[in-house]
Order: C-alpha cells, then sequence, then structure tokens
C-alpha cells in the first residue's frame, strides 16, 4: 500500500469541535491523515452525501482498510488505531 493510500481520510468542518478533538488526536500522535472540509472545498459534500447518504455526520473518517468510522471518541481511535 502507498504512503498515500495509507491515510485516513476525515471529513470535517471548522465549526465541529468533535472534528477539531480527532484532528489534535491525529496529530498528536503523528497519523497521516487527509483532511477534507466539506464547506470550504468544493465536491466534498458530494463525496460525504456519496459515502454515507443524507444521514452524514462529522467528523466521518475512511480507514486504509474501507471502515468507515462517525463521530468516534478517543477511546474508539485508540483501541481501533492500535494506541496504548
Amino acid at each position: 500500500m502507498t504512503e498515500e493510500a495509507a491515510k485516513i481520510i476525515v471529513y470535517g468542518a471548522v465549526w465541529c469541535p468533535d472534528v477539531l478533538m480527532v484532528r489534535a488526536f491525529l496529530d498528536r500522535y503523528g497519523i497521516a491523515y487527509e483532511y477534507r472540509d466539506i464547506d470550504r472545498e468544493e465536491g466534498v459534500m458530494d463525496a460525504l452525501l456519496a459515502l454515507r447518504g443524507k444521514a452524514w455526520v462529522v467528523p466521518t473518517l475512511v480507514l486504509p482498510d474501507g471502515r468507515i468510522l462517525d463521530n468516534p471518541s478517543r477511546q474508539e481511535l485508540k483501541s481501533i488505531l492500535g494506541i496504548r
């Protein structure tokens, strides 16, 4: 898997405190991710709607293995990413 393909994709918006928490968590542990802003980037909301349908939520994370996490907690992130 290429480094680019190994990145987590984070769909979010700057107004959402949960998105800020997830991004800070990933930054703190040095985990590579690509941030996609639903409000500021053209086509990103359409991509999120295609992924999640009308029941979208931010943050939505797409893991390199294709799993999707909706608004994960710190504990859930630690468990899934193998952080102690």
